[in-house]
Protein backbone atom coordinates (compact mmCIF):
# COMPACT_ATOMS: atom_id res chain seq x y z
CA UNK A 1 0.00 0.00 0.00
CA UNK A 2 1.67 3.37 -1.17
CA UNK A 3 1.47 6.29 1.83
CA UNK A 4 -0.78 9.18 0.87
CA UNK A 5 1.74 11.06 2.85
CA UNK A 6 5.09 9.79 4.36
CA UNK A 7 7.70 12.25 5.97
CA UNK A 8 9.81 12.46 8.92
CA UNK A 9 8.43 9.29 10.74
CA UNK A 10 5.00 10.01 10.23
CA UNK A 11 3.00 8.20 7.72
CA UNK A 12 -0.50 8.57 6.58
CA UNK A 13 -2.77 6.10 4.53
CA UNK A 14 -5.75 6.42 2.62
CA UNK A 15 -8.29 3.50 2.77
CA UNK A 16 -9.81 1.47 4.90
CA UNK A 17 -8.27 0.66 7.81
CA UNK A 18 -8.80 -3.05 7.44
CA UNK A 19 -7.06 -3.27 3.61
CA UNK A 20 -4.36 -1.50 5.31
CA UNK A 21 -3.67 -2.97 9.36
CA UNK A 22 -1.81 -6.84 7.62
CA UNK A 23 0.99 -4.55 6.35
CA UNK A 24 1.46 -2.92 10.13
CA UNK A 25 3.80 -4.16 12.55
CA UNK A 26 5.44 -3.06 16.09
CA UNK A 27 2.81 -0.58 17.09
CA UNK A 28 3.36 0.97 20.37
CA UNK A 29 0.20 3.07 21.36
CA UNK A 30 -3.47 3.18 19.33
CA UNK A 31 -4.95 5.92 20.14
CA UNK A 32 -8.09 6.75 18.13
CA UNK A 33 -12.13 7.74 18.90
CA UNK A 34 -13.86 6.10 16.05
CA UNK A 35 -17.18 6.80 14.39
CA UNK A 36 -19.78 6.72 17.36
CA UNK A 37 -22.97 5.30 15.20
CA UNK A 38 -25.19 8.14 16.38
CA UNK A 39 -26.22 9.82 13.34
CA UNK A 40 -28.86 8.24 11.42
CA UNK A 41 -31.29 11.39 13.22
CA UNK A 42 -29.06 13.98 11.16
CA UNK A 43 -31.24 14.47 8.74
CA UNK A 44 -34.69 14.69 11.03
CA UNK A 45 -35.99 17.94 11.58
CA UNK A 46 -34.36 20.48 14.37
CA UNK A 47 -36.25 20.69 17.46
CA UNK A 48 -35.24 22.22 21.50
CA UNK A 49 -31.92 23.06 21.64
CA UNK A 50 -30.65 21.89 17.88
CA UNK A 51 -32.77 24.73 16.05
CA UNK A 52 -30.25 27.09 17.72
CA UNK A 53 -27.46 28.30 15.20
CA UNK A 54 -24.98 27.98 18.03
CA UNK A 55 -25.75 24.45 19.17
CA UNK A 56 -27.24 21.25 16.88
CA UNK A 57 -28.43 23.05 14.05
CA UNK A 58 -25.14 24.22 13.46
CA UNK A 59 -23.59 21.05 14.13
CA UNK A 60 -25.89 19.43 11.74
CA UNK A 61 -25.00 21.65 8.69
CA UNK A 62 -20.86 21.05 9.68
CA UNK A 63 -21.65 17.61 10.08
CA UNK A 64 -23.75 17.93 6.14
CA UNK A 65 -20.80 19.33 4.74
CA UNK A 66 -17.84 17.74 6.20
CA UNK A 67 -18.76 14.60 8.04
CA UNK A 68 -19.59 10.81 6.65
CA UNK A 69 -21.91 7.91 6.94
CA UNK A 70 -22.32 6.89 10.73
CA UNK A 71 -25.84 4.78 10.79
CA UNK A 72 -24.90 1.07 10.96
CA UNK A 73 -27.13 -1.55 12.54
CA UNK A 74 -25.81 -0.90 16.24
CA UNK A 75 -25.06 -5.12 16.44
CA UNK A 76 -22.74 -5.05 13.16
CA UNK A 77 -21.03 -1.69 14.57
CA UNK A 78 -20.22 -3.39 17.92
CA UNK A 79 -18.93 -6.81 15.86
CA UNK A 80 -17.31 -4.56 13.70
CA UNK A 81 -15.64 -2.03 16.03
CA UNK A 82 -14.57 -5.22 18.72
CA UNK A 83 -13.00 -7.03 15.49
CA UNK A 84 -11.42 -4.35 14.19
CA UNK A 85 -9.40 -3.41 17.46
CA UNK A 86 -9.24 -7.44 17.90
CA UNK A 87 -7.63 -7.20 14.78
CA UNK A 88 -5.13 -4.34 15.67
CA UNK A 89 -3.61 -5.63 18.85
CA UNK A 90 -2.32 -8.39 16.22
CA UNK A 91 -0.17 -5.89 14.78
CA UNK A 92 0.98 -4.12 17.93
CA UNK A 93 3.95 -4.66 20.22
CA UNK A 94 3.19 -7.05 23.42
CA UNK A 95 3.52 -4.03 25.72
CA UNK A 96 1.31 -1.84 23.46
CA UNK A 97 -1.49 0.20 24.89
CA UNK A 98 -4.76 1.35 23.46
CA UNK A 99 -6.61 4.39 24.50
CA UNK A 100 -10.33 4.13 22.78
CA UNK A 101 -12.21 7.69 23.30
CA UNK A 102 -15.79 7.02 23.06
CA UNK A 103 -19.85 8.39 24.55
CA UNK A 104 -22.19 6.83 26.46
CA UNK A 105 -25.52 6.64 23.82
CA UNK A 106 -28.99 5.56 24.25
CA UNK A 107 -30.98 3.57 21.45
CA UNK A 108 -34.64 3.34 22.52
CA UNK A 109 -34.27 4.68 26.19
CA UNK A 110 -31.87 1.90 26.33
CA UNK A 111 -28.40 3.02 27.79
CA UNK A 112 -25.11 1.52 25.93
CA UNK A 113 -22.44 2.00 27.80
CA UNK A 114 -18.99 1.26 26.14
CA UNK A 115 -17.81 -0.74 29.15
CA UNK A 116 -20.72 -2.85 28.19
CA UNK A 117 -20.74 -3.36 24.58
CA UNK A 118 -16.11 -2.79 24.05
CA UNK A 119 -14.15 -6.39 24.82
CA UNK A 120 -11.74 -6.91 21.96
CA UNK A 121 -9.82 -9.95 22.21
CA UNK A 122 -6.71 -10.06 23.20
CA UNK A 123 -6.86 -6.54 25.01
CA UNK A 124 -7.06 -6.46 28.77
CA UNK A 125 -8.99 -3.61 30.54
CA UNK A 126 -6.73 -1.44 32.46
CA UNK A 127 -8.40 1.42 33.09
CA UNK A 128 -11.69 4.26 32.62
CA UNK A 129 -11.09 7.74 32.04
CA UNK A 130 -13.94 9.87 32.16
CA UNK A 131 -13.27 13.03 29.72
CA UNK A 132 -15.16 16.06 31.07
CA UNK A 133 -15.52 18.65 27.63
CA UNK A 134 -16.86 20.92 29.87
CA UNK A 135 -19.94 21.56 28.03
CA UNK A 136 -22.63 19.77 26.21
CA UNK A 137 -26.04 20.23 23.63
CA UNK A 138 -28.01 17.55 24.82
CA UNK A 139 -30.48 19.99 26.63
CA UNK A 140 -33.68 18.65 24.85
CA UNK A 141 -32.87 15.09 26.39
CA UNK A 142 -35.31 14.16 29.79
CA UNK A 143 -31.95 13.65 31.28
CA UNK A 144 -29.04 15.83 32.96
CA UNK A 145 -26.95 17.16 29.96
CA UNK A 146 -23.98 15.05 28.66
CA UNK A 147 -20.78 16.79 29.44
CA UNK A 148 -18.33 13.56 28.99
CA UNK A 149 -16.86 10.93 27.29
CA UNK A 150 -15.25 7.84 27.97
CA UNK A 151 -11.47 6.37 27.19
CA UNK A 152 -10.82 3.06 27.61
CA UNK A 153 -7.36 2.36 28.26
CA UNK A 154 -6.51 -1.42 27.16
CA UNK A 155 -3.17 -2.97 27.52
CA UNK A 156 -2.35 -6.53 25.82
CA UNK A 157 -0.76 -8.26 29.10
CA UNK A 158 0.59 -8.12 32.19
CA UNK A 159 3.65 -5.72 31.43
CA UNK A 160 3.00 -2.33 29.80
CA UNK A 161 4.64 0.98 29.07
CA UNK A 162 3.99 3.22 31.53
CA UNK A 163 5.70 6.57 32.40
CA UNK A 164 5.24 7.19 35.89
CA UNK A 165 5.42 11.23 35.54
CA UNK A 166 1.82 11.16 34.25
CA UNK A 167 0.24 9.14 37.35
CA UNK A 168 -1.20 12.73 38.63
CA UNK A 169 -3.68 12.96 35.67
CA UNK A 170 -5.46 11.14 37.80
CA UNK A 171 -8.80 9.85 35.72
CA UNK A 172 -11.23 12.75 35.60
CA UNK A 173 -9.73 14.95 32.15
CA UNK A 174 -10.90 18.10 32.23
CA UNK A 175 -9.94 19.44 29.14
CA UNK A 176 -12.48 21.16 26.70
CA UNK A 177 -13.82 20.23 23.80
CA UNK A 178 -13.22 21.41 19.88
CA UNK A 179 -15.85 24.89 19.68
CA UNK A 180 -18.15 24.13 16.70
CA UNK A 181 -16.76 26.84 14.56
CA UNK A 182 -17.52 27.16 10.76
CA UNK A 183 -13.91 26.68 10.12
CA UNK A 184 -13.23 23.91 11.58
CA UNK A 185 -12.36 21.25 9.62
CA UNK A 186 -13.77 18.16 11.18
CA UNK A 187 -16.79 18.06 12.61
CA UNK A 188 -15.97 16.12 15.94
CA UNK A 189 -12.31 16.53 16.35
CA UNK A 190 -11.26 15.78 19.77
CA UNK A 191 -8.53 18.43 21.16
CA UNK A 192 -4.59 17.70 20.89
CA UNK A 193 -4.09 17.75 24.59
CA UNK A 194 -6.63 14.58 25.27
CA UNK A 195 -4.00 12.38 22.46
CA UNK A 196 -0.91 14.19 24.07
CA UNK A 197 -1.85 12.63 27.49
CA UNK A 198 -2.20 9.13 26.41
CA UNK A 199 0.97 9.54 24.29
CA UNK A 200 3.38 10.85 27.28
CA UNK A 201 1.45 7.98 29.40
CA UNK A 202 2.08 5.31 27.63
CA UNK A 203 4.78 5.66 25.26
CA UNK A 204 8.21 6.84 24.85
CA UNK A 205 10.79 8.69 22.26
CA UNK A 206 11.00 7.20 18.65
CA UNK A 207 7.68 4.64 19.56
CA UNK A 208 5.29 4.53 16.75
CA UNK A 209 1.54 5.93 17.84
CA UNK A 210 -1.50 4.80 15.17
CA UNK A 211 -4.72 5.88 14.97
CA UNK A 212 -6.82 3.63 12.47
CA UNK A 213 -9.47 6.71 12.39
CA UNK A 214 -7.24 9.41 11.90
CA UNK A 215 -9.86 12.14 10.72
CA UNK A 216 -7.79 15.25 10.31
CA UNK A 217 -4.95 14.09 12.18
CA UNK A 218 -4.80 15.28 15.69
CA UNK A 219 -3.28 12.09 17.15
CA UNK A 220 -0.85 12.69 14.60
CA UNK A 221 0.03 16.06 15.17
CA UNK A 222 0.25 15.26 18.99
CA UNK A 223 2.44 12.07 18.72
CA UNK A 224 4.96 14.57 15.82
CA UNK A 225 5.01 17.25 18.59
CA UNK A 226 6.16 15.20 21.25
CA UNK A 227 9.02 13.02 19.12
CA UNK A 228 6.96 9.94 18.63
CA UNK A 229 6.45 8.11 14.94
CA UNK A 230 3.09 7.99 13.88
CA UNK A 231 1.03 5.98 11.32
CA UNK A 232 -2.96 7.50 10.60
CA UNK A 233 -5.44 5.87 8.66
CA UNK A 234 -8.70 7.71 6.95
CA UNK A 235 -11.01 6.26 4.77
CA UNK A 236 -12.21 10.04 3.52
CA UNK A 237 -9.56 11.78 1.72
CA UNK A 238 -10.68 15.29 2.15
CA UNK A 239 -9.05 14.36 5.65
CA UNK A 240 -6.07 13.03 4.46
CA UNK A 241 -5.20 16.38 2.82
CA UNK A 242 -6.00 18.55 5.79
CA UNK A 243 -3.59 16.27 7.82
CA UNK A 244 -1.29 16.05 5.10
CA UNK A 245 -1.06 20.08 5.47
CA UNK A 246 -0.79 19.75 9.96
CA UNK A 247 1.81 17.47 9.62
CA UNK A 248 3.93 19.64 6.86
CA UNK A 249 3.94 22.76 9.57
CA UNK A 250 6.93 23.09 12.10
CA UNK A 251 7.02 21.27 15.38
CA UNK A 252 4.97 23.12 18.15
CA UNK A 253 6.91 22.23 21.21
CA UNK A 254 5.05 22.13 25.33
CA UNK A 255 2.03 20.73 24.68
CA UNK A 256 -0.02 21.04 27.77
CA UNK A 257 -1.01 18.77 30.25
Amino acid sequence: MVPYYDHAGITIYHGDCREILPSLSGIALVVTSPPYNQMAHMDRPSSGMWCKTDGGAGFQRLWRKNGYRDDMPESDYQEWQNALMEEIGGVCRDDASLFYNHQVRWRDGVCLHPVRWFHPGGWVMRQEIIWNRGGGMMFNARMFVRFDERILWFVRGKTWTWNQSEVGNGTIWNIAREQQQQGKKHPVAFPERLPARCIRAASNHGDVVLDPFMGSGTTLRAAKDLGRRAIGIEIEERYCEIAAKRMAQETIFGIGG
